[in-house]
């Protein structure tokens, strides 16, 4: 983790020091609706608190291509309410993602791609199942594998401004990686039945996010990009 932070860190130095020196800050909140695929519930039912904070700098002179880099808590997993089926795991981590973005400065959008670390610090799990099994109900066959507590993602983000320093954040992200892995299922019948079989499934981090994002020092930089004749955000 401490490693992904330096180079994270690093990277927007880069373009800090080869583009004007401007950072701008950003400080954000929002909500993630989310699901795990691999652990047979579906759908983005699972809502928690996505928030932090970070920082963004040019990559170029025009200042159309950058660098962000946030430290987030994100609540992740999965929720299925329905019956016999009532699963609910909450998984809350530290997020670092670092972003390459490209912006329409003139029509106030903004387009990234980019990877994120997590670290896996709290897991409450409640897989919900009837006590007695339901015949070709998925069922998982206990003790499974425990969560990764790493997490490596592909994120997708777009972005526009709703007022002055105010931007609204849509954000997709899904795991790399599986952050679990091997987890056996059965159909709910006996071992001995002639129609018992098992297999196996991976859990992969399905996320969608919708955040409002504040960036600190907006007005700031346009007024240097002024000063320095260069073409204003």
């Amino acid at each position: 983790m401490f490693r992904f932070l330096v180079i994270g860190f690093f990277l927007v130095a880069v373009g800090f020091s080869a583009n004007a020196q401007i950072f701008k800050g950003m400080v954000m909140a929002g909500a993630n609706f989310a699901q795990m695929n691999g652990d047979q519930t579906y759908g983005f039912n699972k809502i928690g608190l996505n928030a932090g904070a970070g920082v963004m700098a040019p990559l170029n002179e025009k200042r159309n291509f950058l660098m962000s880099l946030e430290v987030l808590y994100n609540e992740l997993g999965a929720r299925e309410s329905k019956d016999p089926f009532k699963y609910n795991t909450k998984l809350q981590y530290v997020s670092i993602p670092v972003i390459a973005h490209f912006e329409d400065r003139r029509g106030g959008l903004t387009f990234g791609l980019g990877l994120q670390y997590s670290r896996l610090f709290q897991v409450n799990e409640d897989w919900g199942l009837p006590v007695k099994p339901i015949q070709y109900m998925d069922r998982p066959i206990f003790p499974v594998n425990d969560f990764k507590r790493d997490d490596i993602s592909l994120i997708l983000d777009f972005r526009f401004r709703v007022w002055e320093r105010l931007k609204l954040n849509f954000r997709y992200q899904y795991s790399i990686v599986p952050i679990r892995e091997d987890v056996a299922y059965n159909n709910s019948f006996a071992p001995e039945h002639m129609d018992y079989f098992t297999w196996k499934r991976d859990f992969y981090h399905n996320v969608l996010s919708l955040r409002l994002i504040y960036v600190i020092n907006e007005r700031s930089s346009r007024e240097l990009d002024k000063n320095i004749n260069r073409d204003s955000y």
